[in-house]
């Protein structure tokens, strides 16, 4: 009984004073207080027990009873004030984490706007360009929207039009920029306006420690808050201003090129009827030195802004010019590597002049590229393809021939000075007229002699535009006579231009067919270099070359003409517009740069592969650079970049390219097993380099050499001459044996006899002596004799050598059988054949030695 109240006693001694240390103040309190009755009671009940003994079973249990309710009460006041206090803990750390979160969401935006801020908008340089842009319209348009003259010339109306619209892209190109930082500026304010308005920022905490830490940072936080919505009102209103300033701007510039090109209607029309337009004019006290200064402000600003515009394909013409260069350069040098420059026919070739011809060629093909370019600019471009064309007419043609083409050429640039003065003067068209009438002569004398011995025209091509020439300037001659000024100056410049891109375009021409051709030859057998040499002596321009010449030609001096702009610019908007299917949005620029991209990146390859490997008579029997393996990855990455720039370049999402990869690996699964295998075998190939280019490998039963390793198969020619294609999954499949994989050295084996009696020791001392003294069989490893047999008619030796390279060895293996031969008959060593000595018998003996054998 005693120690079951001592168990009884234990919970108000020790756990009772527990949950005082960790309970709330008040909780704690009440049960001091109890605990100190409980204390009295305890030991006035023992002094009871110990006076009176035990008590009654009934007492006992309600004892028991009632202390069992006092503990129950007890434990759910320290559970209730446990709870609540957990409670106030969990919202207390709630609140102050999404304050945490919301202070610092809100301070990051406000340091990304003090960011942009302090890097700086360029307000000023906005607000001047702005400036200038204005001055220069005006410029522009002086006397043909302000200030309108009487005599408007073509040049000055197809000048201003195209400064007009260089203009408006600039402009163009500004008020994208200033939207832009607009727009970020603007997004950046939503978002502080959107956090600063957050309800949690206004919570203020409970406790003490976090009231104060609350109260310093809204207070850093107003004051950051206040400052940046300033400094953002500021720049948000002044982008804004500078917006509607650009947009009113460029409202005006599209009203003026209305304009201007309304007048340029009338003004074509008029040239058209060829009427006179010199007689109208009542104001021609204009001098040239005015005339010159006011089209020089007008060619440069639209030299300037055109080349501004242009960057990206003038970039990709000047790394094309580069890269044909250095592509040029290396044929040239496997050229001379295989002693086969000096034998090139003529001395016009494009190997002769790289960087020259290249210019030529690029130019030649890029200024069909170029977005309606000003006649300054593609004067630009023709002065410096005819500088590039000189270089290589200098010692390719006679030297009446060059002269001829220097005559073009000075007339050409006075033609091109002539056709920059945008506006009338009397000086200016009496210019018109003489180099007319220049042209006209020189033009007659050409074609008058073109059928002399050394003045020969070969290029039917150049008769027509020799034609064609001499009946403009006739024609500008008459014109000019007739105050036609307008188009008099149009044919006598067209007319020289004629001269100039005939020129060039034959010549570029030319010189392309030799890259393919060159490039050709170092790839090809003998027996394909002697079938296209015969090819060559028959080739004959095809008909179709001349159209295309004559169509570049009317695109090249039309192409700023008012009728030829009406014409192509609904072409031009519907080639550019963006179209939608579905989903999908698309333009057939888009389209055209696509599969440019897809073409480009296969060239590469195959340029890539042809420069990298050594070509006809490059070899000369060494060994060659371990890049054929490494050549197929190389490939294969320009290929796949190709791909990737292709679709980028389309604008096709990666989530689209995933599906039609997806639905690739469909076809894969149910039918392109073996080309896959291919593929993939392709890959183990280039990256374990098992084979190289030029390797003698034995595969299948084929014996040969590694011509090329693709990407699906490779090609093995035999020594036969035969091109066996194999798989790449065949290669990988079968036994294949490379006999140069680990060294080109190769040992190679020569068996022979001597006669029964020959001395034996000197047959191997002469033996020995030849191998040593062959300056092909390697001193290390040294080269073996053997004495290996006893045969029916000779006694057999084997000799063994190494060779430096496997393709020495049937070389080494001639010379040194000869030498043997030799040798043994010097020395009266023979060389035995077979022979079988034939007994024939009698019937009569046969008989005889049968009963002899009985008996």
């Amino acid at each position: 009984m005693f120690e079951q109240w001592l168990q009884n006693q234990f919970f108000y001694f020790i756990i009772i004073p527990f949950f005082m240390k960790t309970s709330p103040k008040r909780v704690r309190q009440n049960v001091f207080v109890l605990n100190f009755k409980r204390c009295v009671s305890v030991l006035f009940f023992a002094m009871t027990f110990i006076s009176y003994g035990q008590s009654k079973e009934g007492i006992k249990k309600d004892a028991k009873t009632n202390e069992s309710k006092r503990l129950d009460s007890l434990m759910q006041q320290l559970n209730a004030a446990s709870l609540k206090e957990n409670k106030t803990n969990y919202a207390f750390n709630v609140l102050t984490n999404r304050q945490n979160s919301s202070f610092n969401l809100i301070n990051e935006e406000i340091q990304r706007a003090n960011t942009i801020l302090k890097e700086g908008i360029d307000y000023k340089g906005f607000t001047k360009e702005l400036a200038l842009l204005v001055e220069w319209k005006d410029k522009s348009v002086k006397g043909i929207v302000k200030n309108v003259s009487k005599m408007q010339t073509v040049r000055d109306l197809t000048t201003t039009s195209l400064l007009l619209k260089e203009l408006l892209k600039r402009t163009d190109y500004q008020l994208d920029r200033i939207s832009s930082n607009n727009k970020s500026l603007s997004g950046i304010q939503r978002r502080i306006d959107s956090l600063a308005t957050d309800k949690i920022f206004y919570q203020i905490p409970v406790q003490e420690s976090a009231k104060k830490n609350y109260y310093q940072r809204m207070v850093l936080m107003a004051k950051d808050l206040n400052s940046a919505n300033a400094n953002l009102k500021n720049a948000i209103d002044s982008i804004q201003k500078l917006e509607v300033n650009g947009k009113m701007f460029k409202f005006s510039l599209e009203s003026d090129l209305a304009v201007v090109n309304n007048v340029r209607k009338k003004l074509s029309k008029k040239v058209n009827s060829i009427s006179p337009d010199v007689a109208d004019q009542k104001e021609i006290g204009l001098t040239l030195a005015e005339n010159f200064l006011h089209s020089f402000i007008k060619g440069y600003l639209l030299f300037v802004f055109y080349f501004a515009n242009q960057t990206g394909i003038l970039s990709l013409l000047f790394l094309f010019i580069i890269g044909l260069t250095l592509y040029l350069r290396v044929v040239r040098s496997k050229y001379k590597k295989a002693n086969m420059y000096e034998n090139l026919k003529y001395p016009g070739h494009v190997l002769n002049y790289p960087l020259a011809a290249s210019i030529l060629i690029m130019i030649s093909i890029f200024q069909f590229f170029l977005p309606s370019p000003p006649f300054v600019f593609s004067a630009f471009l023709w002065i410096i393809g005819g500088l590039a064309l000189t270089r290589i007419l200098y010692k390719s043609v006679s030297n009446y021939w060059f002269f001829i083409w220097m005559a073009f050429f000075v007339c050409n640039n006075l033609a091109f000075q002539d056709n920059l003065l945008l506006l009338f003067s009397v000086s200016e068209s009496r210019f018109v007229l003489l180099l007319s009438v220049i042209g006209f002569a020189l033009g007659v004398y050409v074609f008058w002699n073109r059928k002399d011995k050394e003045k020969e025209i070969h290029e039917k091509s150049f008769v027509i535009a020799l034609l064609v020439f001499v009946i403009f300037e006739l024609c500008a001659m008459i014109l000019s006579i007739a105050n036609c000024y307008n188009l008099a100056k149009i044919l006598m410049t067209n007319g020289y231009f004629t001269i100039l891109i005939a020129y060039q375009l034959i010549w570029a021409f030319g010189l392309s067919l030799d890259i393919l051709n060159f490039s050709k030859y170092l790839s090809q057998s003998e027996e394909e270099s002697l079938f296209s040499e015969e090819k060559e002596k028959k080739f004959k321009v095809p008909t179709f070359i001349y159209v295309l010449f004559a169509i570049a030609w009317y695109v090249l001096i039309s192409r700023n003409s008012y009728s030829f702009q009406s014409f192509i610019e609904p072409i031009s908007e519907a080639f550019y517009e963006e179209k939608q299917f579905g989903e999908f949005k698309f333009s057939f620029n888009a389209i055209f740069l696509f599969f440019f991209i897809l073409f480009m990146s296969g060239l590469s390859a195959k340029i890539v592969s042809f420069l990298t490997t050594d070509s006809k008579g490059t070899n000369n029997g060494k060994p060659k650079s371990g890049l054929g393996s490494w050549l197929l990855l190389i490939r294969i990455a320009i290929i796949t970049i190709g791909v990737l720039i292709a679709f980028i370049s389309v604008g096709i999402p990666m989530d689209k390219i995933a599906l039609m990869i997806s639905a690739l690996s469909v076809g894969i699964g149910f039918g392109l097993q073996n080309v896959i295998n291919n593929l993939v075998s392709g890959l183990i190939i280039a990256f374990e380099k098992p084979i190289n280019l030029d390797d003698i490998v034995e595969v299948g039963g084929q014996t040969g050499k590694m011509k090329s390793i693709g990407i699906r198969s490779s090609v093995i020619t035999t020594w036969d001459g035969a091109d066996v294609i194999i798989p790449n999954g065949d290669l990988l499949s079968q036994h294949l044996v490379n006999w140069t994989m680990g060294s080109n050295r190769r040992r190679f084996e020569i068996d022979l006899g001597v006669a029964y009696g020959s001395d034996l020791k000197e047959v191997k001392t002469i033996l020995i002596d030849i191998l040593m003294q062959h300056e092909l069989v390697l001193k290390n490893p040294a080269p073996m004799v053997w004495v290996t047999k006893f045969n029916d008619s000779s006694i057999d030796f084997a000799i063994k050598y190494w060779v430096p390279h496997f393709n020495f060895g049937n070389d080494v293996k001639n010379d040194l059988i000869i030498a043997i031969d030799v040798a043994f008959k010097v020395n009266g060593i023979e060389i035995p054949f077979p022979q079988q000595d034939l007994h024939i018998r009698s019937n009569v003996s046969n008989s005889n030695d049968e009963n002899l054998d009985k008996e």
